[in-house]
């Protein structure tokens, strides 16, 4: 574009020089020979021809670039047009995403508030759960030595029973028995428990095994018209009880026991007075029975 105009510029400045030159040249015919004039204006003729055919030459030149910048500037203006277009997309596009980009920050501020709350809550929790834990591991604590004492009294007792024998004993009669000349021990056979082996079946006498505190209980029934019955408890020589009842034909029970603390050997036994009589029926009415209470 701009050679074309320097072009024009040019174009114009050579047509000036050549009228100047006319002008020049018609000024200075003077009265001469007419053939050199003819011909000096035919030269000037002819040299203006040739700048006229040159001049048109490059006006064609011209006009064919003039054409080529054309087409280039068209296509020029229809890219910036599409380049504008494309702006124009690309700023609703860019408006869009600052819409969404807004929508996507309230959004994901509102979640970060949440988050926050849970967050805190959580701490909450995660603190009171730290306080019941060291409370819960106080307790525990606090069981585990109730629970060491615990064993530890059991084992205590787990020793005191091994070193300790049990002893319990029940025995009973089995058939009537009275109407003696003399004092006699009262013997029962029918063994029904005897843990510790202090009872003797034999002899009707129990012996303790190891120093404690024991319990013991007789049972007697008289039935026999005429004949009195009763019993005595012995411990060791020494006369604990005299029970007796008069039976005139029809049942008599009498029961007694005592709580009596004894060392490893001491003996008791029931005696059935002279002359008095023990009913023997199949119920066991006639019994001797004892059991330690603790160790001493």
């Amino acid at each position: 574009m701009k050679r074309t105009v320097a072009f024009i510029a040019l174009l114009m400045l050579l047509l000036q020089i050549s009228l100047q030159q006319t002008e020049a040249a018609a000024d200075s015919l003077k009265p001469s020979n007419p053939s050199d004039d003819l011909k000096h204006l035919k030269d000037i003729v002819y040299q203006q021809g040739t700048m006229l055919v040159e001049l048109k030459t490059e006006m064609k030149y011209v006009e064919k670039e003039n054409s080529v910048l054309k087409t280039k500037m068209a296509k020029q203006i229809k890219q910036g047009k599409q380049i504008q277009g494309n702006m124009e997309y690309m700023k609703k596009n860019v408006s869009a995403q600052e819409e969404e980009v807004s929508f996507m920050k309230s959004t994901l501020t509102s979640e970060v508030e949440k988050l926050k709350k849970q967050n805190e809550e959580i701490r909450t929790a995660l603190a009171a759960s730290q306080t019941e834990v060291k409370t819960l591991k106080k307790e525990n604590t606090a069981l585990k030595g109730r629970l060491s004492t615990a064993e530890g009294d059991v084992a205590s007792l787990k020793k005191e029973v091994i070193e300790h024998p049990k002893v319990a004993f029940s025995a009973a009669l089995k058939s009537t028995m009275g109407s003696l000349s003399s004092n006699a021990n009262i013997v029962y056979p029918v063994v029904i428990t005897n843990i510790g082996g202090g009872y003797n079946p034999n002899t009707g006498i129990f012996t303790a095994p190891s120093r404690g505190v024991y319990y013991f209980r007789f049972t007697v029934m008289g039935l026999t018209n005429g004949y009195n019955t009763g019993v005595y408890m012995y411990k060791n020589q020494e006369l604990l009880a005299y029970l007796f009842a008069y039976t005139y034909g029809y049942g008599k029970y009498i029961s007694g026991g005592f709580t009596l603390q004894l060392e490893i050997g001491d003996t008791v036994r029931t005696q059935l007075p002279t002359g008095f009589m023990l009913y023997h029926q199949y119920a066991n009415t006639n019994t001797f029975s004892g059991f330690m209470i603790f160790p001493i």
